[in-house]
């Protein structure tokens, strides 16, 4: 019997030691474990991590897109001055390639599964056990007869109450029995919780093709901004080249042909800026759509002023279609349904399923015997948990309601703002088309009084500054009610790439 407890023993701890020298001493004891990948894993996963975010998106043929292969499906890249990437092209990209969209939508995927796994409660749970058990011995009884029962001789019978070796199985189904109505409302705040997620990616989605259309206006209008300083500094060179002329002859004093050598200077200068302002434009721009970071950005001009929907209409649309309104509405009824499912698990959870137990043993029989069975179980809430999880529900629906009033208030003031400065920054873009002549005719008539001596480099300069601003406020104010016309389409939460299809130009 010592012997076979030994034996015992020693099979009880083969598996101890094994799991120990498995794991190792160091990912055992240590809090860091074994320190994780080695330092060629690392590279090898930075590596690929690299090439996964530094590669281009691929897209479905959008314009400016070579089509090339049986589906469509091309890396994306921007083409050459004969085929420059329209706006409705650069947001095509950015639904394949920007990846805070695709972070959003993996985050959706992650909510309907957790729609499924309430679901999941409706449905049986079935578990099963199975054990084979050895022993150091099998065990018996002796039974217990009168005196004189058994015929003289005949030893007193002894009884197998557990055999050395024995297999057991055992099987159970159980269905939940949703009378409360406990599982039907946690199922709903688990679908309103999805709803609610939907939304958030359709706001993430208007965001980032916000920040598309920001990043092409931008960078259209860095351009053009460049070519007002190109042309600014054509017009000091010619006013340097004059003055110095009218110095060696003594015509022009030594103050004015320094003022105008200190602008040319300064407009020189202020052209590298534009070019730092141009690539800026450019990275952020391939950023946002997904490309290549440094590919060339060859964009296709907009020359036709976007329309302005009244302010009514706008109010309306953000109210019905607005995101963030929407996910919070749904994260209202999600808060509610909650509470009613907690409130419902006061009351008893019903239940019923059936059972099968099977045994290699035949010392009882039958080996095999099925069951039935149903009841209820029954929390009574007296550790109070359940009444702090109520009332934090409720609390929570409460400061969500007040967090839609107070949204509903930033937003029609968003709204309200971005509808007026659309309106302002087109008419400074009329403003701009009918002053630009004038500023033109006014620069001509200073440079003739200064050939002939009646006007000072100051006044040429002053002239020319305002010849520059309105160029400047000609090529960026389009640009720029572009931009407020899709933010006021973001809030709006309708989509910024049927507003960019409709406006082509």
């Amino acid at each position: 019997m010592r012997a076979d407890r030994r034996a015992l023993q020693r099979a009880a701890l083969a598996p101890l030691l094994a799991g120990l020298v498995f794991c190792g001493c160091a990912s055992f004891t240590r809090p860091d474990g074994d320190g994780g990948w080695d330092a060629e894993r690392r590279r090898d996963e930075m590596a690929r991590l690299q090439r996964a975010a530094l590669s281009p998106a691929t897209a479905a043929s959008p314009s400016g897109v070579e089509a090339g292969s049986d589906d469509g499906a091309v890396p994306a890249r921007l083409h050459d001055d004969a085929h420059p990437l329209d706006l409705p092209g650069a947001l095509a990209l950015a639904s394949r390639g920007n990846r805070r969209i695709a972070e959003a939508q993996q985050q959706l995927s992650a909510s309907a599964e957790r729609v499924a796994d309430v679901r999941g409660r409706f449905l049986p749970t079935t578990t099963a056990q199975t054990r084979y058990t050895w022993y150091s011995s099998a065990q018996t009884t002796n039974v217990e007869l009168p005196s004189g029962l058994l015929p003289e001789g005949v030893a007193k019978p002894e009884v197998k109450v557990r055999d050395q070796q024995a297999g057991t199985v055992n099987a159970n189904i159980y269905l939940p029995l949703d009378f409360t109505g406990e599982l039907k409302h946690t199922l709903e705040a688990a679908q309103a919780g999805y709803r609610g997620e939907r939304a958030r990616v359709w706001a993430t989605t208007l965001d980032e093709q916000l920040a598309v259309v920001q990043g092409y206006f931008q960078l259209l209008e860095a351009r053009r901004l460049r070519t007002v300083t190109e042309q600014t500094i054509a017009v000091y060179r010619t006013q340097v080249g004059i003055a110095e002329a009218r110095f060696a002859q003594e015509r022009l004093t030594k103050n004015d042909l320094l003022t105008v050598q200190v602008a040319l200077q300064t407009a020189e200068q202020s052209l590298l800026a534009r070019d730092l302002a141009i690539e800026q434009a450019r990275w952020g721009f391939n950023q946002v759509i997904g490309v290549a970071v440094n590919d060339p950005a060859v964009l296709a001009d907009v020359t036709t002023p976007p329309d302005i929907p009244t302010v009514e209409q706008c109010l309306a649309d953000t109210y019905e279609h607005n995101p963030v309104l929407l996910s919070l509405l749904e994260e209202q009824q999600r808060l509610e349904n909650t509470a009613i499912a907690l409130e419902s698990s006061r009351l008893p959870r019903f239940g019923a399923g059936g059972g099968m137990d099977y045994s290699t043993s035949d010392i009882l029989t039958p080996t095999q015997i099925g069951s039935g069975f149903a009841g209820f179980t029954w929390d009574l809430g007296t550790d109070t948990r359940r009444e702090a999880q109520i009332s934090e529900a409720r609390i929570l629906a409460d400061k969500n309601r007040l967090a839609t009033e107070r949204q509903l208030r930033d937003l029609e003031a968003a709204v309200r703002a971005a509808q007026l400065a659309t309106a302002e920054r087109l008419a400074a873009y009329a403003t701009a088309q009918r002053a630009l002549g004038q500023a033109e005719e006014n620069l001509r008539i200073r440079e003739q009084q200064f050939d002939v001596g009646r006007a000072q480099s100051d006044d040429v300069l002053i002239a020319e500054r305002l010849l520059a601003e309105q160029r400047a406020t000609l090529a960026t104010a389009l640009y720029q009610a572009h931009t407020r016309r899709a933010a006021l389409q973001r809030l709006m939460g309708l989509p910024i790439d049927d507003l960019v299809a409709g406006g082509r130009g």
